[in-house]
């Protein structure tokens, strides 16, 4: 006789028993056993881990008087823990600063991950994302446009994603079943400039003294390369014109010999003629 209401017997013969759980909590995960009282006594075991997705992410917004902004974005209810990130509306995907904290239940997990942004533009965005097992492919989104935010002063607004609530997943070593994962929630504004983050601008400021650093490089290589060329060339010019000039000299040389003895032979043909 099953005792929980929730268990319900679907297949019942004298070699096989199978039960079925409704309404599955994390507290209902563990090693599962079945006796069988025959020749031979048989146990099997089975081990049940239950996935608990987070529940609709909150988004917190808080203001000082110097325009930056801190985005904070947290989950309840999730086992395992998850994993949040910000997406900008410039493609950048950022971690935050995240924390998990265990629930009084000492099953599941409170993730809050908070994002400081230090410029922004009036149409810009941030999203949070909420990843999690028991979701698969999918995740929780909740969009924040800058827009809204007031002109002066500091303030703290608090944003809900409009989702479902949470499903609850088992897996098992020879079974699995899961509910529907929830839609993402997908951002309205209207993105016609980019939001920059304390970790965007150290990267764009390192990626922009790369490229100013790149082509100083270049045209030092080229200038370089350029003075090897020209040195080459002055020296084998250097070493043609002193061949040149050897030949040269030889030439002259020979030219004044052939001539000086052409005059010492003259006078002596004309001693002959007379």
């Amino acid at each position: 006789v099953l005792r929980d209401q929730r268990y319900k017997l679907i297949h019942y013969s004298k070699d096989e028993l199978s039960i079925r759980l409704s309404n599955v909590t994390v507290h209902d995960e563990g090693v599962y056993k079945c006796f069988y009282y025959g020749t031979p006594f048989k146990i099997k075991t089975t081990t049940v881990e239950v996935l608990a997705a987070p529940s609709k992410p909150v988004l917190e917004v808080s203001q000082d008087t110097e325009r930056s902004i801190t985005l904070s974005c947290y989950t309840q209810g999730c086992k395992p823990q998850p994993q949040i990130t910000w997406l900008l509306d410039n493609g950048i995907q950022l971690p935050g600063d995240t924390t998990h904290t265990l629930e009084a239940n000492g099953k599941k997990w409170t993730t809050t991950s908070t994002l400081t942004v230090l410029a922004y533009g009036p149409n810009s965005t941030a999203s949070c994302l909420v990843h999690h097992k028991a979701l698969r492919e999918e995740k929780l989104t909740v969009p924040f446009c800058f827009e809204d935010l007031p002109g002066t002063g500091s303030k703290q607004t608090t944003i809900p994603s409009a989702v479902a609530e949470n499903p609850v997943a088992i897996s098992s070593a020879s079974t699995t079943a899961q509910q529907n994962p929830q839609p993402a929630v997908t951002s309205t504004c209207k993105h016609t400039s980019a939001s920059f983050t304390e970790q965007d601008l150290k990267s764009e400021g390192i990626k922009k003294k790369e490229r100013d650093l790149l082509l100083p490089i270049l045209v030092a290589a080229l200038i370089f390369m350029l003075l090897i060329i020209v040195v080459l060339f002055m020296r084998k010019l250097k070493k043609a014109h002193g061949v040149w000039k050897r030949e040269n000299d030889t030439s002259e040389q020979t030219l004044e010999s052939y001539k000086s003895k052409s005059n010492e032979e003259s006078p002596g043909h004309e001693k002959n003629g007379q």
